[in-house]
C-alpha cells in the first residue's frame, strides 16, 4: 500500500453543500398568489409564463394549480373559488386551510408588480434546476456501471436544456425554442454526418431522446426546406428588393447563376452530352450559339450515376475537353446518392464549383424510401435549391420525361426547381434523326416557352446551335438569316435600304442604300 502525502492531493471537497436551502423567494411567491386572489384579472398576465413547478413551497404550487384550473374553465380565481376548488380536491387543509389563503390576501396591496415578481420566482427556479442537474451529474460520475461517454452526453444534454431555455418564456416562446433546438440538431445530422448508417443511428438516438419517430424527424427537416414567404411589401420595398437581387448568368441568357435547372428528356436523346457541352463552354469562356459565357475557367462538379468512368472520359475527350481543363476545373464523384448529402456540402465548401451536374435524379434517389410519384421524392432538389443560394452555384439535374413529354414523377419535382428544360427530337416532316428541340419550359429568369433548334453529331457528341424557333415557323436556316438581318439593321440605324431582288436572302450584300 502506497501512502500519498496529504499535501500532494487535491484540496477539493466532493460533498454537496447540504447546509443551505436551495435558491428561493418565498415573499415573491406569496405576493404573486395574493395578487391573483385579490385581482383575478391579473392571472392572465402570468398564466402563459409561470408554471406551478416554478414555486419553491409545495403549498404555493397547489394554490397556483387551483388558479390555473379555474382559469382554464373560465371561472374567477378569487378567494372563494380557489378555496372551494382546494376543498373539493381534498387539499385545502394540506396547504394550511382558509387562514393560509386569507394571509396571502392580507399581505398583498395590489397585483401591480406581478410580472416582475414572476421573473424573480422563475430565476430562482432556474438556479434550483442547475443545482439539481449538478447533483445528478455527480451521482452519474460516481456510478462506475455507467459508460463515461453516456455520462458526458446525458449531462451535457440536460445542462444545455436548462441554459438554452429562455428565462421566462410564454407557451409559444417555449414551443418555438423547442422547435428551433430540435431542428438545429436534425439539420446538423443531415448536413454533417456523411455515413448513412451512422446518420440513421443518430436520428434514432435523437428520436428516443425526444420520444419522437425518425419519420417525424424526416418530415420536420423536409418542411424546413420549403421557402418562407416574405412580409407584405410596399411597391418601394419591392423595388429595393429587386435591386439587390439582379439576375447573374453563367452563360448570358441561357444558364442563370445560383439556381436549379431540371433537364428532362427521353432516353438516348443526348441530355448528358448537352450538359457536358454547356459546361465546356463555361470552362473555355466561349459561346453556345448566340449565348455567350460571362467568364472563363468556371469550375464544374459532376455527380455521375448513369455513366461509367470510362464512358464519361471518352465523352469528355470526344467533346474536346483538354487534360488541363479536366485536371484544373473538373471534379467528379461516381455513385453519389442523396443519402450522401453531407459529401456534397463538403465538396461545395472545398472545391467551390460554379456549375454542378447531377446525372441523374433517379440514381440520386436510388436509396429513397419514397416513390417517384410522392412529394417527398423531390426532397434532394429542395436541399439543392438552398445550397445553390448559399454557395452561389447552379445545379443542372438530369431527369427523364414521361410518355406525354412532360417531367416524369410528382409535380413537386417541377415545382422545386427554378428552370425546366425539355430536350426532344424534332418529329416534324423536315426533321432529321439528329435534330433536337431545346424548350425552356419553365423559367424564373426569363419568359418561358422559348424553343431552340439544335443538331446533335453522334461522331463528336457535340450539339450545334441552329437558332431560335419562332411563332412564325422559321426553320433553322431561315431563323439564322433573320437573326443576321436584325443584327445588320441594328448596326446601321437611320439608313434606308431597298432589296435588289424580290426574294430576301441571307446575303447582306444584296441590300443597297437608297
Amino acid at each position: 500500500m502506497v501512502l500519498v502525502p496529504y499535501s500532494y492531493t487535491e484540496e477539493q471537497s466532493f460533498e454537496p453543500d447540504n447546509n443551505r436551502l436551495p435558491p428561493h423567494n418565498i415573499g415573491a411567491e406569496e405576493e404573486i398568489l395574493g395578487g391573483i386572489l385579490l385581482d383575478p384579472d391579473a392571472f392572465i398576465r402570468v398564466s402563459d409564463r409561470l408554471r406551478a413547478e416554478h414555486f419553491f413551497i409545495g403549498a404555493h404550487q397547489d394554490i397556483y394549480r387551483a388558479c390555473l384550473s379555474l382559469f382554464k374553465k373560465g371561472q374567477p380565481t378569487d378567494l372563494l373559488h380557489v378555496s372551494s376548488w382546494l376543498s373539493d380536491h381534498k387539499i385545502l387543509e394540506k396547504i394550511g386551510g382558509r387562514p393560509k389563503l386569507a394571509t396571502l390576501v392580507d399581505r398583498t396591496v395590489s397585483a401591480l408588480n406581478i410580472d416582475s415578481l414572476s421573473d424573480k420566482v422563475m430565476t430562482k427556479y432556474k438556479r434550483r434546476e442547475l443545482i439539481k442537474e449538478h447533483n445528478r451529474a455527480i451521482n452519474l460520475a460516481y456510478d462506475e456501471g455507467q459508460d463515461l461517454v453516456d455520462v458526458f452526453a446525458t449531462t451535457t444534454s440536460r445542462i444545455k436544456a436548462i441554459t438554452d431555455t429562455p428565462l421566462a418564456p410564454t407557451k409559444d416562446e417555449h414551443q418555438r425554442w423547442k422547435h428551433d433546438r430540435l431542428l438545429e440538431e436534425v439539420t446538423n445530422i443531415y448536413t454533417t454526418v456523411v455515413e448513412p448508417s451512422f446518420r440513421f443511428f443518430k436520428l434514432h438516438e435523437l428520436g428516443k431522446e425526444h420520444s419522437l419517430t425518425i419519420n417525424f424527424l424526416e418530415h420536420l427537416y423536409l418542411k424546413s426546406l420549403t421557402a418562407e414567404c416574405t412580409k407584405l411589401l410596399t411597391y418601394e420595398e419591392v423595388k429595393e428588393l429587386a435591386g439587390s437581387t439582379v439576375r447573374e448568368w453563367l452563360i448570358n441568357g441561357l444558364v442563370p447563376k445560383s439556381t436549379t435547372i431540371l433537364l428532362a428528356a427521353d432516353g438516348g436523346i443526348g441530355k448528358t452530352k448537352l450538359a457536358y457541352g454547356i459546361a465546356k463552354t463555361m470552362i473555355q469562356g466561349t459561346q453556345f450559339g448566340k449565348f455567350i459565357a460571362t467568364g472563363e475557367k468556371r469550375k464544374i462538379l459532376y455527380y455521375q450515376g448513369d455513366e461509367s468512368p470510362g464512358d464519361m472520359m471518352q465523352a469528355l475527350e470526344a467533346l474536346g475537353y483538354s487534360e488541363s481543363d479536366i485536371g484544373k476545373y473538373v471534379r467528379t464523384r461516381f455513385g453519389w446518392s442523396a443519402e450522401n448529402m453531407p459529401a456534397l456540402i463538403q465538396d461545395l465548401k472545398e472545391f467551390q464549383p460554379d456549375f454542378v451536374v447531377m446525372d441523374s435524379l433517379s440514381t440520386a434517389n436510388k436509396y429513397s424510401v419514397y416513390q417517384e410519384s410522392q412529394m417527398e421524392y423531390a426532397r434532394p432538389i429542395l436541399q439543392m435549391t438552398g445550397l445553390a443560394t448559399q454557395y452561389k452555384t447552379t445545379f443542372l439535374i438530369i431527369h427523364h420525361t414521361n410518355r406525354e413529354g412532360g417531367v416524369r414523377g410528382t409535380t413537386a419535382i417541377r415545382n422545386a426547381v427554378s428552370e425546366v428544360w425539355l430536350l426532344t427530337k424534332d418529329n416534324s416532316q423536315t426533321g432529321t434523326p439528329y435534330d433536337r428541340i431545346l424548350e425552356i419550359n419553365k423559367s424564373r429568369s426569363r419568359s418561358s416557352g422559348k424553343k431552340y433548334r439544335l443538331m446533335f453529331n453522334p461522331e463528336d457528341l457535340q450539339f450545334t446551335f441552329l437558332g431560335e424557333e419562332s411563332d412564325q415557323g422559321f426553320n433553322g436556316a431561315e431563323q439564322s438569316a433573320k437573326d443576321a438581318l436584325l443584327d445588320f439593321f441594328s448596326k446601321n440605324r437611320n439608313i434606308r435600304f431597298t432589296p435588289k431582288n424580290a426574294v430576301i436572302t441571307s446575303h447582306l450584300g444584296e441590300f443597297e442604300d437608297m
